[in-house]
């Protein structure tokens, strides 16, 4: 993960505008804008938070952001300005270093921090943040939480606020390729259908239960075939030749291996 300042060249300006966090595996951006930060202090488009009553500026608006900083993909002369940058490829993060942010637009630019450095009103959102989430039939979501809470939700309840929540139930492809958003921000299927881990932690009915529970419940209860090989005492050909019959129901299958409950080898043992 990346951090940058964003900052002012103003003269005599040294405030803090936001923190601009980019995940390079998820190729996706967020912002988080401090909390004394005015509405009408904070950069336009990222003003937009706030006005939502909100500190936290979600992946699409944050990359839309992004995206009015830097030369567009399309420019008439954009390989001649890729070869002047040694660029060999069009990379948005890279050519936002090159400029550090800069936009003829406004005075703001971004300058890298260490995490260590982050400011503690907004390392301190961390919290309600989703470390994990296991999505259920029926438009339920197991939501896992870093202050600990685990959260069972009701997708059906963001009905009335996001028209698309319907698509969900009919297309069941759809619904199972959701995908967790940059920093625990929340989960979401496309860049204009997501949800917060606010919105969720809001709607979600605390359960008693933890992630080390969940982890424990993986480390004891779940077995990989060489395991099932080793209770039943049979090869791995066996092994498949009961799943084939319909006597085994592997809960995962990998490419070399298969997963399974222990409840079910133990009823044969």
């Amino acid at each position: 993960m990346k951090y940058f300042e964003i900052k002012s060249d103003l003269p005599g300006d040294d405030r803090l505008y936001g923190i601009l966090q980019y995940d390079e595996t998820l190729d996706q951006y967020l912002v988080e804008l401090p909390d004394d930060l005015e509405y009408w202090e904070a950069p336009l488009l990222l003003d937009s938070a706030i006005e939502k009553g909100s500190r936290t500026v979600g992946p699409y608006v944050s990359y839309l952001w992004i995206k009015e900083r830097i030369i567009p993909e399309d420019r008439q002369n954009i390989g001649y300005i890729l070869k002047d940058a040694g660029l060999d490829y069009y990379d948005e993060f890279k050519l936002l270093n090159l400029s550090d942010g800069r936009c003829a637009q406004d005075d703001f630019y971004l300058k890298p921090i260490p995490v260590k450095y982050m400011p503690m009103d907004i390392s301190g959102r961390l919290e309600k943040r989703i470390e994990d989430f296991v999505l259920l039939p029926n438009m339920r979501l197991l939501v896992f939480f870093y202050n600990g809470k685990v959260k069972l939700c009701d997708l059906n309840e963001f009905d009335e606020r996001y028209d698309w929540i319907k698509y969900l139930s009919i297309n069941e492809n759809y619904y199972y390729s959701i995908r967790s958003l940059i920093a625990g921000y929340g989960v979401g299927w496309d860049d204009s259908r997501q949800i917060s881990c606010e919105e969720l932690f809001q709607i979600g009915k605390e359960l008693p239960l933890s992630y080390d529970d969940f982890k424990t419940f993986v480390n004891q209860r779940i077995m990989s075939t060489s395991d099932v090989c080793d209770a039943l005492e049979c090869s791995r050909q066996n092994v498949n030749d009961l799943i084939k019959r319909d006597k085994l129901h592997p809960v995962k299958e990998m490419d070399n291996s298969k997963l399974f409950l222990r409840a079910e080898i133990e009823r044969r043992l």
